[in-house]
């Protein structure tokens, strides 16, 4: 069996790391608090013992060493562990992209949008390692302890123990071994004013939690800015407006509105076809600082 894999801790990790992990899992694992798990507190208590005696430890990576060559073979079997997901050591969790579509004005000002999507989160039942108190570790008789396996010229991972070096016997029946289950997240996300379309707004952490401690990955979410009374083309806003053609003739001039709710006056002479105006300046503005213009699409009725 893999003491390294037990405490769930990387082969070249500090004594501090290994006494960090193995505080967190006898605090957890202690038969004093949880009887149950007196068999699994013994494996993780002798796998301690050794790692963080320096001529134990030695002896020990000396004889793993021997079963486990880093030539070619054995890259090409890490890789493919990594691959397929057979973790043992922390990994962050994965990103997760969802789509928030937004107004013109809403984009503009910034809003606050309610958002639905699943994540894996750490099962709550057994803590993320997939074991409970009616489980028990038994290691791996297939690959014998090592979490690998020859297959032709390379090593790769036991998929019976999932490259871990133990099974276990009755895990845990919420997330089934695995760790994380799904559940589906109810969010308000503050989208921030001046976003572009198709812009990225990242929240950390807000991503599927990680793998044997990882941290948690991002949620990304993508902006979508959608056509209403305002089109935006690059920053430049564009708007129609209908008006009849007695208020042109009497009034000589239009009055409008920008994003901002400013008031603007167009002088318009009288006319029958459809006229634009560009006004500097008055478009669309981003966070940082850029700014278009407002063109009107003026049309007599």
């Amino acid at each position: 069996m893999d003491l390294y894999r037990l405490l769930g801790v990387d082969r070249n990790a500090t004594p501090q790391e290994i006494k960090k992990a193995f505080r967190e899992k006898a605090k957890k694992y202690h038969p004093d608090i949880n009887p149950e798990y007196s068999e699994y507190f013994k494996q993780i208590t002798h796998a301690y013992d050794i790692l963080i005696d320096p001529e134990k430890r030695r002896r020990y990576d000396i004889s793993l060493g021997k079963l486990e060559k880093k030539d070619f073979s054995r890259i090409i079997g890490d890789i493919l562990s990594e691959f397929l997901g057979f973790h043992t050591k922390p990994v962050n969790g994965e990103d997760i992209k969802v789509k928030v579509r937004l107004s013109v004005e809403e984009a503009y000002h910034g809003s606050i949008k309610q958002i639905r999507y699943k994540r894996k989160v750490t099962c709550t039942t057994c803590g993320g390692n997939g074991i409970t108190a009616e489980s028990s570790l038994v290691e791996c008789d297939r690959c014998r302890g090592t979490g690998r396996v020859k297959k032709a010229f390379i090593e790769i991972p036991c998929i019976t123990c999932f490259g871990r070096g133990f099974k276990i016997i009755n895990p845990c029946p919420i997330c089934r071994g695995n760790g994380r289950t799904h559940r589906l997240e109810t969010k308000k996300i503050q989208i921030p004013g001046g976003v572009t379309d198709r812009q990225e707004v990242v929240l950390e952490g807000g991503g599927n939690d990680g793998i044997n401690g990882g941290n948690p990955g991002n949620l990304i979410i993508k902006v979508h800015i959608k056509d209403g009374k305002y089109r935006l083309k690059k920053l430049d806003l564009f708007t129609e407006l209908k008006v009849k053609k007695e208020t042109l003739k009497e009034a000589g001039g239009i009055s409008v509105r920008d994003i901002d709710g400013n008031i603007i006056t167009i002088p318009v002479e009288e006319t029958d076809r459809p006229v634009r105006f560009r006004i500097k300046n008055r478009g669309y503005r981003t966070s940082d600082g850029k700014r278009g213009d407002l063109i009107v699409k003026l049309i007599p009725v």
